[in-house]
């Protein structure tokens, strides 16, 4: 072979080998363009896949628990102003009578006399307890008041004693209470002098305590 004639092969070699990947290139471009045109044809649009989205993170605010000895705030006071302590309410506390266990009760008139002269007829101390007490500026319901009457006239004493809290205006009405002169039916109380016992706090008269003058031991 002539040198010239490699040559001349070797050209033609290289000239089909071109052809032949020219024609494979051309081949695989139709193909696509034929599957896209189907694709187009029946209304489909192929879209790429899109990367997976990342997890969106929500930040929420701390919510700051107050502790266990927080106290709600006070309203500022103004300036100028001064706080004033609530003026408190007078409380009228209940009291034990005088004395816890008196001689007779005074609940019916018409068998009090009787009863009362049998204790005076001891010579010692009688606590009358009033069941229904009365106004100590009014006078002594019958025959209360006839007795204290007595009292007075035969020369002996009738006296006040407030108790559980200090009297108010407690005076001024024995003229009214004792009037008139000595009367027989009741002088068994003669010897005697008699103390009002009064609840200060309403002003009514809850026992009378007759007891012996100090002249007649």
């Amino acid at each position: 072979m002539t040198l010239a004639s490699f040559i001349f092969a070797i050209a033609g070699h290289a000239s089909l080998s071109a052809q032949t990947g020219d024609g494979a290139q051309a081949g695989q471009t139709a193909s696509d363009r034929a599957a896209g045109d189907g694709a187009a044809g029946r209304g489909v649009r192929i879209l790429p896949p899109e990367p997976p989205k990342a997890p969106t993170v929500v930040n929420r605010p701390k919510v700051q628990q107050a502790p266990a000895n927080a106290t709600s705030p006070r309203p500022a006071a103004q300036p100028g102003k001064q706080a004033t302590a609530p003026t408190p309410l007078p409380v009228l506390k209940s009291c034990d009578r005088p004395v816890a266990r008196p001689t007779l009760r005074f609940g019916d008139p018409a068998r009090f006399d009787s009863a009362f002269k049998a204790k005076l007829r001891g010579g010692r101390s009688v606590v009358v307890d009033i069941d229904t007490p009365y106004p100590a500026d009014n006078e002594a319901p019958l025959p209360l008041g006839a007795w204290l009457n007595e009292v007075k006239q035969s020369g002996g004493t009738v006296t006040i004693a407030p108790y559980c809290v200090k009297g108010r205006g407690i005076g001024g009405f024995f003229a009214k209470l004792f009037g008139g002169g000595p009367a027989e039916p009741y002088k068994a109380v003669r010897r005697y002098d008699a103390v009002l016992h009064v609840d200060a706090v309403d002003q009514n008269v809850t026992q009378i305590e007759f007891t012996p003058r100090k002249a007649a031991r």
